[in-house]
């Protein structure tokens, strides 16, 4: 796999994590507190994969 590919889902992974957060912020589809823990979780696991294929962010 590319480094740009690499990049792309490491990226990728932190926007599922802003827009999850958003949608817990501003709809009733679940509490904002599991979106902020499912937030933390895709930046954490976005931070691991980027570091673990060597990815600066």
């Amino acid at each position: 796999m590319s480094r740009n590919a690499k990049i792309a889902y490491v990226s990728l992974i932190g926007l599922a994590g802003l827009i999850v957060l958003l949608v817990g912020l501003f709809t009733p589809a679940y509490g904002f507190f599991t979106g902020l823990i499912i937030a933390i979780a895709c930046w954490v696991g976005s931070g691991i994969l980027g570091r673990y294929w060597e990815i600066k962010k």
